[in-house]
């Protein structure tokens, strides 16, 4: 008898699974860099080789969906218990660890991830661009991997929500003039002494919070800067994310040839900000936007 009830209920499993794979539509979401994904059904096995694709993810209820992540995917505190396929560089990740996952598709970053990209694409394995510099674009890469996913209404919130806050803060500054905006220097890194560039989302997330980026006309990502250019630019705050450890402190930075001179350093004005808000494309850089701007207009935007 238990064991009729036990093939009768297998039965039943592979049913509605067969059921499930008759019924299933193909879906499709262009990436980052504006190529098309198309699946025969939504993706069920999802492997993301970065931080901030894990967060967005999760954020967009495909969570269950993640097989696969990196050593440094650490949010949600469910992402950790998932299986590593490396680091986030691409000599770090491991294709064969990704193949032995059986993903649907795999998510990369774009250039940091091109090398793992082409293996696998010469693998069959589907892979998805995701690389957003604005925030309209995260947004629209989030739908996009919620189409993928079978997550299109949680994508859709995530996106809305995000955009919605970043709204609040542009709305709260709206009366200040450009020239009342202070000018700022966003360090990525020391040596070589670099910075954001027009065309990432730190460069828009500082000028969403009311700041003036003083390298905004350089155009690209992470340009590396001399140290004489922020000295001559004088900006009035130095920001960077908090994973620079000692490097940015202001005694550091103070001791720079010539850097004690700049009012952002004379006036203390040096502030480290939570990498995780501020340097991963995903939906909490509203939350970095609006620390950014709790930052530089106190007054403004209590904690």
């Amino acid at each position: 008898m238990e064991s009729t009830l036990k093939r009768a209920v297998a039965t039943l499993a592979l049913a509605a699974v067969a059921l499930c794979l008759a019924t299933a539509e193909p879906v499709s979401a262009t990436d980052s860099e504006g190529r098309p994904l198309s699946l025969t059904a939504p993706a069920a096995r999802v492997v993301s080789l970065s931080p901030g694709i894990t967060e967005t993810l999760f954020a967009i209820g495909a969570g269950s969906r993640v097989v696969g992540v990196t050593t440094y995917c650490d949010w949600p505190v469910a992402a950790k218990s998932r299986p590593k396929v490396g680091g986030f560089s691409a000599s770090t990740i491991s294709v064969e660890k990704i193949v032995a996952l059986k993903p649907d598709f795999v998510i990369g970053s774009g250039n940091i991830h091109r090398s793992v990209e082409e293996a696998l694409v010469r693998l069959g394995i589907p892979v998805f661009t995701y690389a957003p510099s604005g925030f309209e674009e995260i947004a629209r890469d989030m739908k996009a991997l919620g189409a993928l996913t079978d997550s299109a209404r949680g994508a859709e919130a995530a996106a809305d929500s995000m955009l919605a806050t970043i709204a609040k803060v542009r709305v709260a500054l709206a009366d200040l003039p450009a020239s009342a905006r202070p000018t700022v220097f966003w360090e990525i890194y020391d040596e070589p002494l670099m910075t954001c560039g027009a065309a990432t989302f730190q460069h828009f997330i500082l000028e969403a919070a009311g700041g003036r980026d003083i390298f905004a006309d350089l155009p690209g990502s992470w340009p590396r800067v001399g140290a004489e250019d922020v000295i001559r630019r004088a900006p009035a705050w130095i920001l960077g994310a908090d994973d620079h450890g000692d490097k940015m402190s202001v005694a550091q930075i103070a001791s720079r040839p010539g850097w004690s001179t700049i009012p952002a350093v004379r006036d203390g004005r040096v502030v480290l900000v939570p990498a995780a808000i501020v340097s991963r494309p995903g939906p909490r850089v509203a939350e970095g936007v609006l620390a950014v701007a709790m930052v530089l207009y106190p007054e403004r935007f209590k904690k």
